[in-house]
């Protein structure tokens, strides 16, 4: 039986993702949650209880690896990769391995959208067309996040052109080489992704995205991984995934037409 709808395979390929809502359970988010504060102050003295020692933003970059993290990998969740990537066709790495927590970022400005930060993630590796290291962005919702909650923003469409920047580039692009090719027109159709704790978001790995400014409420706890291929994309041939769909498609069609653009940075 599957865990995506129609509609969701098709947003995925047209705005370049989807959402599972409750992939975990509310109550795993929040058991993750307090190791993730039990962290920060391990790493940083910042309290759960004591807001004084609250930065505007903290990231953890490493994957926790205990049992009411790993809890909230579900095999839901696993279900609905395997449904845009193929079954078998992951490196089956279960677990959240990055973790930007928003307490306040963009709090004293207007509420816009940033005109800076934007990017997809993978810099660890040379980006080209068929590249497997990241396979799917994921991004987990391990707080609800309102609107204008610090939520993360993302460019619906985006996925195209970047699909588009790369094919023009067979040899590959390092990460900002990327982004300065993506970024040197403006992008738009921005999208917050707000939602309840427990919701993944299934994103294209050439999405581009950035940190939303927090207007308001407790602070938004998420964490990103991706999902890696055992093998490069295929671009031809029968049995192509849903993500391989999607590229081809990119590199076929013609280019996204943005709402509402502006120019960006990373």
């Amino acid at each position: 039986m599957s865990v995506l709808r129609k509609a969701d395979l098709d947003a995925f390929v047209e705005r370049g993702f989807c959402v599972l809502p409750g992939a975990f359970d509310a109550w795993r988010a929040s058991a993750a949650r307090a190791r993730v504060w039990r962290r920060m102050e391990e790493k940083a003295g910042i309290r759960e209880d004591d807001p004084a020692t609250w930065p505007e933003v903290y990231d953890i970059e490493e994957r926790l690896a205990v049992p009411e993290v790993l809890d909230c990998f579900t095999d839901r969740l696993v279900a609905a990769v395997e449904e845009l990537i193929g079954e078998g066709r992951w490196r089956g790495i279960r677990g959240w391995g990055f973790w930007p927590v928003n307490f306040s970022y963009g709090a004293r400005l207007p509420y816009a959208v940033p005109p800076s930060g934007w990017h997809i993630d993978g810099n660890w590796f040379r980006h080209t067309i068929d590249a497997q290291h990241q396979g799917l962005l994921l991004i987990g919702l391990f707080s609800d996040v309102a609107p204008r909650g610090g939520g993360t923003l993302v460019s619906e469409g985006s996925h195209r052109r970047t699909a588009q920047v790369l094919g023009e580039h067979p040899g590959g692009l390092t990460h900002l080489e990327l982004f300065e090719e993506v970024l040197a027109e403006p992008i738009g159709n921005f999208h917050e992704l707000t939602g309840e704790a427990g919701d993944v978001v299934l994103a294209h790995p050439f999405l581009f995205h950035s940190r939303g400014y927090k207007h308001g409420g407790p602070p938004r706890f998420i964490s990103n991984t991706e999902a890696g291929l055992v093998a490069p994309l295929r671009l031809r041939g029968p049995d192509l995934s849903v993500l391989e769909r999607s590229v081809r498609s990119a590199l076929t069609g013609p280019p996204p037409h943005f709402d509402a653009p502006q120019r960006c940075s990373f």
